[in-house]
């Protein structure tokens, strides 16, 4: 194995695949990427078993090979090298790769390729295409619902329900529910019959870190899930991400969506994203609690804690229905505030004890449901 790298992209790729190696490894090969040099490119590949990335880059290869290097010293090096051509020579009978940059003249002892773990395989499966940007605004906008428990694995998880030409991405932590619909790319053959896996939402999130810096290059992002049903794989310009899937019954979300509404309100997303950011400062020590009443053409927000004093704010607002009061956890109204790009905001209420829903005004694509809190309006 003998080629030329520019150590910048290196650096890069390596910094994008070891995300996919845990602290937590039982097996020392899990703490090293597997290099494999072939005509014209490197690829890098990380894993922990449950996820595994796999990066791309273009490379003067003058002899092929592979080896699997400690991730850590590997990255670190590199990342600190000036950006001059970095020189790769694996010595194949004592497993050693010599890296060679300017001035700089390393060794680093790696363990046979043939030692990694075997790579997940999605063969014969499902496969349909995504348009980069809306997949990114998809899982943004799910993600942040996920729990966080381990001990309730389908809640840390993004259900993904696809059929035809429509993928439905759904996300719980209990308290709040994110419902997003995205259609295929232009062109894609579609699912088909109906398809419904959990995609654990911490693969999702590394995709969404890969899908940001590609997403000025052409080309669809193709998702594949394996015909065993037990992984799903993304590749994207450059990148693939694999993710185990996970093996369980997600709950019924849709009986948690509001289906009708005693109370509809209109007001500017940046208006009410601005003023729940500054009343909410003064709910930070009083269990979060953001208090929302709805008065004529106002909707006011307040929050209080004995320790620090209170904050009330208007927003001016369009009111169909009743007026009533309501009080959510301050982080999940801010939360969904943060990821809508719409002009105007619609909030769906129910009664001061019934879930309350959160979408751009005038469109269904994306659903927001938060629990309410009990508390005295």
């Amino acid at each position: 194995m003998k080629c030329t790298i520019s150590p910048q992209q290196l650096g890069a790729g390596l910094s994008a695949v070891t995300r996919a190696i845990s602290s937590r490894n039982t097996l020392p090969i899990l703490s090293n990427v597997l290099v494999q040099a072939r005509e014209g490119a490197i690829e890098l590949t990380a894993t922990n078993i449950d996820l595994t990335i796999r990066h791309t880059l273009a490379a003067e290869v003058q002899q092929p090979g592979s080896i699997t290097v400690p991730a850590r010293i590997l990255s670190e090096f590199v990342s600190s090298l000036p950006e001059a051509p970095l020189n790769w020579e694996l010595d194949q009978v004592h497993q050693t790769v010599r890296l060679q940059s300017g001035r700089f003249d390393a060794h680093i002892r790696g363990v046979d390729a043939a030692e990694f773990s075997p790579l997940p395989d999605v063969a014969d499966g499902v496969q349909v295409e995504l348009d980069p940007q809306t997949l990114l605004g998809a899982i943004e906008q799910t993600v942040i619902a996920a729990s966080g428990d381990e001990g309730r694995p389908v809640y840390t998880g993004v259900l993904a329900e696809m059929g035809g030409s429509e993928i439905t991405l759904v996300a719980t932590d209990g308290h709040r529910l994110a419902v997003r619909r995205l259609l295929v790319a232009e062109g894609s053959a579609g699912v088909g019959d109906h398809l419904s896996v959990i995609i654990p939402a911490r693969a999702l999130a590394e995709l969404a870190r890969l899908l940001k810096p590609v997403l000025s290059s052409p080309g669809a992002v193709t998702l594949s899930v394996g015909g065993s049903r037990a992984q799903v794989r993304f590749d994207l310009p450059g990148y693939s991400l694999t993710s185990r899937l996970i093996d369980g019954v997600y709950p019924n979300y849709e009986k948690v969506i509001p289906q009708g509404a005693q109370t509809t309100v209109r007001a500017s997303t940046d208006e009410l994203r601005r003023t729940t950011r500054v009343v909410s400062l003064f709910a930070r020590d009083a269990a979060n609690v953001l208090k929302i009443r709805c008065e004529s053409s106002q909707l006011v927000l307040s929050a209080n804690t004995n320790e620090v004093g209170d904050n009330v704010a208007s927003v001016d607002a369009s009111i169909e229905g009743e007026n009533m009061g309501i009080a959510f956890n301050a982080r999940y109204v801010s939360d969904v505030l943060g990821l809508l790009d719409c002009p105007e905001v619609e909030l769906i209420l129910n009664g001061p004890l019934a879930p309350g829903m959160v979408r751009a005004a005038g469109e269904d694509t994306y659903r927001y449901v938060i629990m309410p809190v009990r508390v005295a309006i």
